[in-house]
């Protein structure tokens, strides 16, 4: 009988009528159903051991292969790994279905959700409800930390169970909601739009004021999204009316399979005929150009490159009328002002409350830059299902915590603003456990604000990892900033500090911990108890007036109360985030060299001691990094800071450190070898008692002795290509940095021999 239920319920959208015996199969497609017994689309949670998952997955097949016309997609944790989630974009399905007995991912959930079409379902595959909080696998743990249970999971199960839209069908019993719950509302039967080309009303006024900008030589346009709004096809609509007018369109997004959808667009409609080729790898451009051109007509062109292309960042090649980069968001923000700065009109667009994330980080941080004669076009109308979604309402308030800033009234901004509020500021540290289920959408809501691409996946990690605190200010019951704490050092790394400090050993998590050990080279650093300040946010109404320095003060009270020997933090480091750390106490001991994808920035490493021995490696790190401010002096440098030079090239020599880590030491050695060309035995490093100065003196004369060493280490910059021109022009052959590398640790290590 359960089954029975179970088939009628899922196919009733393909049925025309139904009746007691069972369901009368439509002769019309399931399209034509849908409009005569319209319904929202639906999710179904299977739930049980294995084989009754099995068993229901074999009879939902049963059920769907009964209608032709039924889409189906099946997906598994494994094949939506790494790059390949992004591989559902575009596509569409009548109904979905997710196996998530071997793992979870709530981006995971989204990306396959939002492939089902209006009338369809999501069908979750998952253990044993009861048990799943307890028996999942996760991979983020950090080194000597152990879940027991996810929180994360806790809560989603229970917003399952809450919500009257969600069937069940479990082993103890199926429970299917009413498919007249799921109908739409008379007048809002159909999302379609009574005109030729557009999808929607909202899609038409978008495309005309593209056009119309573009008319006037002036296009600057930002797009935004949900996803399943139609920004693809706008964007693939506006394409082709540019090359209809002859015009040259650059388009560029993160990968390839980004744009594919954008493309199809315009392969759609018979403009003639359509070539694209999918590129080999990044460096490879691709062109998509429309062909059969009659006497009287000359088409334009769009070519597809990647972000890294010289043609967005050049103003010589003036072939491209317009450049379009697809979702923005996930391209670093200076290549974004870059693309801007170079092309005269462009059109940036990006997806929100999509399954990588929001993008409402991204669009904070990029509005203020844009012109003022910029236009924002919205896009909220959604095309592959009906309006008021369930499926969507579901996730986007489970899983994306949309944006809510509206609780601090006019006048208390202005008290803050004016540092004359009354109101007394409470402050709690905790772990989510304790948070309320407010207090948790509060703060994930500024968190989603405060960096380019918060993801449903970073939710979990927070919400799951036992490492993690989170530190409140909260003003009238309402979170206006949050901070948080990562959990690092201490017992955690005890068997595994020495391999920390040697580069031997990466173990997960602990980013400050390891940083700091790596950059001392001494392994009882990794064994210091510290907080690291992995995220910080306030409410973008009251930024700029104190409230994320008055957090910080209070973190480190409690830090000192809970004798914690340091706080540190890591981050993309800008002239204004690092005045904001070194304004509230912090000293910046270390930049990195690589930048961030997302932002673009380098990181910056950030401490503030509260122990002896903290305070201690502080100065040492202070001292390490203004060493190298002066790269052609060795003899006033504290011995302290030569010892750590030292240790460091005996790891690199060992083959734990990397070439990049200890090129900066490496490169002084050398520039103070250039001026002391034959070190005699009355110099001050030549002192065989003294192991370190002694080791150095050696260093200078192999470098000395070796020209090839010379010319390498005296490059200003370890850039890979210059190196290697450089070897080769000395007769070793070599074709790439790993080769170098083994030249160069080769050439140093008689000076570690005894």
């Amino acid at each position: 009988m359960a089954l029975t239920q179970l088939r009628e319920w899922l196919l009733s959208p393909y049925f025309e009528n139904s009746g007691e015996n069972g369901c009368k199969k439509s002769s019309h497609a399931s399209h034509l159903s849908n409009v005569t017994y319209p319904l929202h689309r639906r999710m179904l949670v299977v739930s049980g051991n294995d084989d009754f998952c099995e068993a229901a997955i074999r009879n939902v097949q049963a059920f769907v292969d009964e209608v032709s016309s039924i889409s189906v997609a099946n997906f598994t944790g494994d094949t939506l790994k790494g790059k390949n989630r992004k591989q559902v974009l575009g596509s569409e399905c009548d109904i979905a279905t997710l196996d998530c007995r071997d793992s979870f991912k709530p981006g995971d959930v989204m990306a396959v959700a939002g492939i089902v079409k209006r009338s369809g379902c999501l069908i979750l595959i998952c253990p044993a409800l009861s048990g799943w909080v307890n028996n999942i696998s996760v991979s983020f743990l950090s080194e000597g930390f152990t879940l027991t249970q996810s929180r994360y999971l806790e809560r989603f199960i229970k917003h399952l169970r809450n919500n009257d839209y969600v069937a069940f069908h479990t082993e103890e019993k199926t429970a299917l909601p009413n498919t007249t719950m799921y109908r739409i509302r008379q007048g809002l039967t159909s999302n379609v739009y009574r005109g030729s080309l557009f999808k929607s009303e909202e899609q038409e006024r978008a495309y005309s004021r593209l056009y119309q900008a573009h008319s006037l030589n002036k296009l600057n346009a930002l797009i935004t999204a949900p996803r399943g709004r139609g920004k693809s096809s706008l964007l693939g609509i506006f394409i082709e009316s540019l090359i209809r007018q002859g015009k040259n369109v650059l388009l560029t997004s993160e990968r390839f399979d980004n744009v594919k959808n954008v493309l199809s667009r315009i392969q759609q409609h018979e403009i003639g005929g359509v070539r694209t080729q999918q590129p080999a790898t990044a460096n490879i451009q691709t062109q998509l150009s429309l062909g059969d051109k009659d006497e009287t007509t000359t088409l334009g062109s769009v070519k597809w490159v990647p972000p890294d292309s010289a043609l967005l960042y050049t103003t010589e090649d003036e072939k491209y009328d317009v450049v379009i980069v697809d979702e923005a968001a996930s391209i670093p923000l200076p290549d974004v002002y870059r693309i801007m700065a170079n092309h005269k009109q462009w059109v940036l667009s990006t997806t929100l409350l999509g399954y990588e994330g929001s993008g409402s980080g991204f669009i904070h941080k990029l509005i203020p830059s844009l012109p003022p004669s910029a236009i924002h076009l919205r896009l909220s109308t959604p095309l592959r299902w009906f309006e008021n979604d369930p499926v969507e309402v579901f996730f986007n308030n489970v899983c994306l915590f949309e944006d809510d800033e509206s609780c601090l009234t006019q006048g208390q901004i202005e008290a803050i603003s004016n540092g004359k509020t009354t109101e007394k500021y409470d402050f709690f540290i905790s772990t989510f456990a304790s948070l309320e289920e407010l207090e948790l959408q509060q703060i994930m809501s500024l968190l989603a604000l405060a960096h380019y691409q918060t993801t449903p996946d970073d939710f979990m990690r927070l919400m799951d990892s036992p490492d993690v605190l989170v530190a409140k200010l909260k003003l009238s019951g309402y979170v206006i900033a949050a901070a948080i704490i990562n959990i690092e050092g201490g017992d955690y790394l005890r068997d595994t500090a020495f391999g920390i400090s040697s580069g031997k050993r990466r173990p997960k998590g602990h980013l400050g911990a390891q940083r700091l050990t790596l950059l001392s080279a001494e392994a009882k650093v990794a064994t210091f108890n510290y907080w690291r300040i992995n995220r910080i946010a306030v409410n973008t109404k009251v930024q700029d007036k104190g409230i994320g320095s008055l957090l910080l003060k209070k973190v480190n009270k409690e830090a000192k109360k809970q004798s914690i020997d340091a706080i540190c933090t890591s981050y993309g480091t800008t002239q204004k985030l690092d005045s904001f750390w070194t304004r509230n106490g912090f000293e910046i001991v270390d930049y990195g060299r690589k930048p961030n994808k997302a932002s673009g920035e380098t990181s910056a490493l950030a401490l503030y001691p509260h122990s002896n021995r903290a305070k201690k490696l502080l100065s040492e790190l202070v001292a390490l990094k203004e060493s190298f401010k002066f790269d052609n002096q060795l003899d006033d440098v504290p011995i302290s800071v030569l010892t750590i030079y030292v240790e460091k090239l005996v790891h690199f020599t060992q083959g734990t450190r990397t070439l990049d880590d200890v090129w900066p030491i490496l490169h002084k050695i050398a520039r103070y070898a250039e001026t002391h060309p034959t070190p005699s035995a009355n110099t001050q490093l030549n002192k065989p008692n003294n192991i370190i100065l002694y080791t150095l003196w050696r260093l200078i004369e192999i470098i000395n002795t070796k020209c090839f060493l010379r010319k390498v280490l005296t490059h200003s910059d370890m850039n890979a290509k210059q190196l290697v021109s450089t070897l080769n022009e000395e007769n070793l052959k070599v074709s790439g940095l790993k080769e170098v590398t083994i030249i160069i640790r080769k050439a140093l290590l008689p000076a570690f021999k005894k």
